[in-house]
């Protein structure tokens, strides 16, 4: 049986460091998650808006199905990212199970958007900035906390300016609540 190796102060010190230091890099590539995600909301609201305004398109509500490569891009990136990681810090557990509980909330409510009236938005901004304040909690990340409260501004916004409306809000929202801390984090 070997006798273990006890490390000096420097040593452990400099194992601390590079821990923080890979903990910081999980973070920043949840960057990615954020701006993908938000381009696409963005992209599907907008034109959502606009189909539903601009044009006689009678399901301007299917522009939403741009998610579908989405989630398959993302199910492609997480398996790769998941692979490159030589280590999982207990903070990226509760970011992907914080995520994962989003997802289902949001399948939840999309599918009983007929019974809610269709006014899922507000929900889903709900929804999202549940899991983006937790997220920057989690990471300690001042933008996305702000990011995630944004949401919680824009959810009555949504519900007052109605169905026809909510589209364009989401779009803001995203840009605000997604995107700019995103593109903050990445540069973190």
């Amino acid at each position: 049986m070997e006798k273990e190796k006890e490390l000096t102060s420097t040593e452990s010190l400099e194992i601390i460091t590079r821990m923080i230091h890979q903990a910081k890099g999980n973070a920043k590539e949840s960057s990615f998650y954020f701006l993908f995600w938000g381009w696409i909301t963005v992209i599907a609201s907008l034109g959502h808006f606009y189909l539903d305004y601009f044009t006689d398109f009678q399901h301007p509500y299917m522009v939403w199905l741009i998610g579908i490569p989405g989630w398959i891009v993302t199910m492609i990136y997480g398996y790769k990212q998941s692979g490159k990681k030589t280590v999982k810090t207990y903070s990226d557990g509760l970011v992907m199970w914080t995520w994962l509980a989003f997802l289902f909330s949001i399948l939840i409510v999309i599918f009983a958007g007929s019974y809610l009236n269709f006014r899922i938005t507000a929900l889903i901004l709900l929804f999202s900035g549940m899991a983006t304040f937790i997220t920057g909690l989690i990471i300690r990340f001042n933008p996305l906390i702000i990011g995630g409260s944004s949401f919680w501004i824009f959810s009555p916004i949504a519900i007052y300016l109605g169905v026809g409306y909510a589209p364009l809000v989401m779009a803001i929202a995203v840009i605000v609540g997604y995107l700019i801390p995103g593109y903050m984090l990445r540069k973190a």
